[in-house]
């Protein structure tokens, strides 16, 4: 069954297929940051919970909060033998900390113990004692102990719950398990996370250059081997800003390099993997996690001077002009649209239905706009402005018909999906028209120097239902400095019922600019072209 899990503020909350919120309790001694962004992966029937958390999590679909690794025992088992037993010999014991399923089955398991002090006994019970009690929500400790006089460890015994702190046993060495420990151990407070080849991949929030990963299969056993260290160590303290799969391959970007680990994951007899890092691009980066989005095996992401694709391409600029029709250079690379420095806070999904990657961003004053570049037709549109919330996520969820729902998260805890209605509908349920505001160029006609006569207005749109669709003519001249100085005229209302409208002459002027106001109740806008008739010039100013 799908489901799908959000943060809104220290909470945890699971989001029905019909949109309603759920609370959900979190492990004892866990908390969560309101400061920076949750990250989230999905392993098997789990979702995996990083960077906001103290401690790294997992969710499952009946809203069962665990600690992706419990962490280990810091107590050396204490061994000595006990009455009636058969073993004889020298033996060792290490234990780890264990959750179960319902069914039995281990979801997560604790990296080893210290190993303490060899015990020799003689015709007697192998005793563990002074087993530590895990502070995490565990179901059983589970030893490990060598053969006799052997020096590799098997598991031997569990000891269910986590109250007692001696479990004592005499099972043979035939009655062991058939292959030795797994290889487990403990991830760092994991600041990225995603799931590449049947395993885990993240960074901690020490070793920011260091790509860590788990065993195959085991999203818990985080080896301490298992490290790819992503060259320019030490070039910044941002380290390793995102992580996406694509393909083949798990893109690793830094703010000025963009890599991919390739490689099946399979280990050799030694016990490496051929794993490794292929840089792809020195030249640009990850700002960071949650701009970055994947759909259809193409990577979208913002950086420094605008957003990029990554795809079979290679990597093209996508708001330059190399790869896509508008050019909106300047939202990017000016401080006249965006807050730039908040670049590394911005964040972005796609819209699997209008096949659209959003963009959400702030201007200069703070509030939160949103750009869309459309997958098809390779355009932008935007920018546009929410007034109903303030926005502070983006991620798509699936319905109950299981079909992706694109949502927005909100500072009031709330979750927004679109509707096909063009009006927001604010939580007391009144509808509210959006405000659509449009400029067009300065029309400069045959020469931008010359006085010139704008005759008649003709629109050509999609017939509506109803609404009238407001057009301010400005007609003027270029100032001393080279800019425009356009005088407004007077509005003009074109009724959107009307597929094509001749409207009235716009003036005289050397310049013509129209602006289009709307903000009707479910009265949809669709402008396909705008013609001004009898254009010719009057004379040289």
């Amino acid at each position: 069954m799908a489901f799908a899990v959000i943060q809104a503020g220290s909470t945890l909350q699971l989001v029905g297929t019909d949109g309603t919120l759920t609370p959900l309790t979190l492990p004892s001694g866990i908390e969560l940051r309101t400061d920076v962004p949750p990250r989230w992966a999905v392993y098997g029937r789990y979702v995996i919970l990083v960077n906001t958390p103290s401690w790294p999590l997992t969710i499952d679909g009946r809203g069962i909060v665990r600690p992706v690794t419990p962490r280990a025992p810091r107590l050396a088992a204490v061994l000595s033998g006990g009455a009636g037993g058969t073993l004889t010999g020298t033996y060792r014991v290490r234990y780890t900390f264990v959750i179960f399923d319902e069914i039995g089955n281990v979801i997560s398991e604790s990296d080893y113990s210290p190993t303490g002090n060899p015990v020799t006994i003689t015709s007697q019970m192998l005793k563990a004692s002074n087993l530590e009690v895990s502070p995490d929500p565990v179901d059983a400790r589970r030893c490990y102990r060598t053969t006799t006089n052997g020096a590799v460890y098997f598991q031997w015994v569990d000891l269910n719950g986590n109250v007692l702190t001696s479990v004592q046993d005499d099972l043979p060495d035939a009655g062991l398990g058939e292959t030795a420990g797994p290889t487990l151990g403990t991830p760092p407070r994991l600041t990225l996370i995603a799931e590449f080849r049947d395993r885990l991949f993240g960074v901690g929030d020490i070793e920011v250059d260091n790509v860590v990963y788990t065993e195959t299969g085991l999203m818990y056993a985080w080896n301490p081997l298992n490290t790819i260290v992503v060259p320019r160590v030490g070039s910044d303290t941002f380290g390793v800003t995102g992580l996406i799969s694509r393909r083949e391959a798990l893109g690793v970007g830094r703010l000025n390099r963009l890599s991919q680990i390739v490689g099946t994951g399979e280990q050799s007899a030694d016990g490496q993997t051929d794993l490794r890092l292929i840089k792809l691009s020195d030249e640009t980066g990850f700002l960071g996690q949650e701009s970055v989005v994947v759909y259809r095996d193409t990577v979208y992401f913002l950086w420094f001077d605008g957003v990029y694709e990554w795809g079979d391409n290679g990597i093209v600029c996508l708001s330059d002009g190399r790869g896509g029709q508008g050019r909106v250079r300047s939202w990017f690379t000016t401080d006249n649209y965006f807050d730039r420095s908040a670049f590394p806070v911005a964040f972005a999904q796609v819209d699997p239905n209008r096949n659209v990657y959003q963009l959400f961003l702030q201007d200069p004053a703070g509030v939160r706009h949103h750009v869309e570049f459309d997958l098809i037709n390779r355009v932008w549109y935007g920018p546009h402005r929410i007034d109903a919330f303030a926005a502070t996520s983006a991620f798509t969820r699936l319905n109950a018909s299981n079909v992706k729902v694109p949502t927005v998260g909100a500072t009031d805890g709330g979750v927004y999906a679109p509707t096909a209605r063009a009006a927001d509908v604010s939580l007391a349920g009144q509808a509210h028209g959006i405000a659509y505001e449009v400029d067009t160029p300065a029309f400069a006609g045959s020469s931008p120097d010359r006085l010139q006569y704008w005759g008649e207005l003709s629109v050509l749109g999609h017939s509506q239902r109803a609404g009238t669709l407001t057009i301010t003519p400005s007609v003027g001249y270029l100032d001393e400095q080279g800019g425009v100085a356009l005088r407004p005229q007077a509005p003009i209302a074109h009724d959107l019922r009307k597929g094509r409208e001749r409207l009235r002459r716009l003036g005289t002027g050397a310049l013509a600019q129209l602006n289009l106001q709307h903000d009707g109740i479910d009265e949809p806008v669709s402008i396909l072209g705008i013609e001004i008739a009898d254009q010719h010039d009057v004379g040289r100013r």
